[in-house]
């Protein structure tokens, strides 16, 4: 075999492998989902997601521990003016409750009552259930930190950040956003 059908070979197959490698790595991303879920507001209404047919992008702050709520009002600080009431967007704060006892549930939900104002409490979901899907999902590693996902009205992830809020995330956030929505008002 000549030198040039080898190189020719050798091209191809790289050529392939990489094609492939792209193929799986845009299919595991895009198989990203957040779970079907139902669960109550803070306020006492039942909200589900996702919820495809209001064609609004999904996001969430997310906190798995008490000690989250630092980095999860972070986020909300930077968040909720902008998209709470936003007719683009689908705002939400989940607190994971799955494990809390029970008998210290209505103090719980007395304190975050007294903690967050009437008008974010709609938005504020109590995760009480499906807290592994979440977590995997998120790709959960610290109980300290705010996990943030963005999705399509689909449920399919389109962003993710976690950590402390910063202001390179906010830009990556409102980059993601943009190519779905015009920028809100």
């Amino acid at each position: 075999m000549s030198q040039r059908t080898n190189h020719k070979r050798k091209f191809l197959s790289q050529f392939l492998f990489l094609h492939l490698l792209a193929a799986i790595l845009s299919r595991s991303s895009a198989a990203q989902q957040i779970p079907a879920t139902e669960a109550k507001t803070l306020e006492g209404t039942t909200v589900s997601f996702p919820h495809e047919a209001s064609g609004r992008p999904l996001l969430f702050v997310i906190g798995f521990s008490h000690k989250s709520s630092d980095q999860c009002e972070g986020w909300n600080k930077r968040l909720a003016p902008v998209y709470l009431k936003s007719a683009h967007v689908f705002y939400y704060q989940v607190a994971d409750l799955t494990g809390a006892p029970s008998f210290a549930m209505k103090m719980i939900l007395h304190g975050m009552r007294k903690q967050v104002p009437a008008e974010e409490q709609s938005q504020y979901v109590l995760l009480e259930g499906n807290d592994d899907k979440w977590k995997t999902l998120v790709s959960y590693s610290a109980a300290d930190d705010a996990y943030v996902v963005l999705t399509s009205p689909s449920g399919h992830v389109l962003w993710q950040a976690r950590g402390p809020v910063t202001d390179a995330q906010i830009a990556a956030l409102e980059s993601a956003l943009a190519k779905l929505n015009p920028p809100p008002k």
